[in-house]
């Protein structure tokens, strides 16, 4: 069993991680709400230190994930914002299904549609999606 599992990780290897879309999405959200996301912002959103933060966002800046002007302010490059979005419509499927479907507390689907976003294949949303 354990190859079997070891296969499919190295087969499909995931182009984006659990911390790597909690930076995109705070990212994100601090534009949407100051329009300009800082290290020490988005360390406060994320909860983490500013040290952390700076080694999490320069390796996201070595991925070319997101940008950095001369000021320090951050910023998504523009495929990365297509990677958010469709991010946040997997959770909105799988939110739905897990509240409307499975019938759990609101919580415990956040908590779950959080873990597993970024790992299903689109199909599997769209097969979620569409059942009746």
């Amino acid at each position: 069993m354990q190859n079997c599992l070891t296969s499919v990780w190295k087969q499909n290897s995931i182009e984006i991680t659990h911390s790597i879309l909690h930076y995109l999405f705070a990212i994100e959200w601090l534009h949407k709400k100051n329009w300009y996301a800082r290290g020490v912002d988005i360390a406060q959103h994320l909860w983490i230190t500013a040290w952390s933060c700076s080694i999490g966002l320069k390796n996201l800046l070595k991925k070319e994930l997101i940008l950095e002007d001369e000021n320090k302010m951050i910023s998504l490059s523009s495929s990365w914002k297509e990677v958010v979005k469709k991010a946040k419509y997997k959770k909105e499927i799988l939110l739905n299904f897990f509240i409307n479907t499975l019938k759990l507390d609101e919580k415990i689907a956040q908590t779950n549609a959080c873990k597993i976003e970024h790992i299903l294949d689109d199909s599997v949303i769209e097969a979620i999606k569409n059942m009746k």
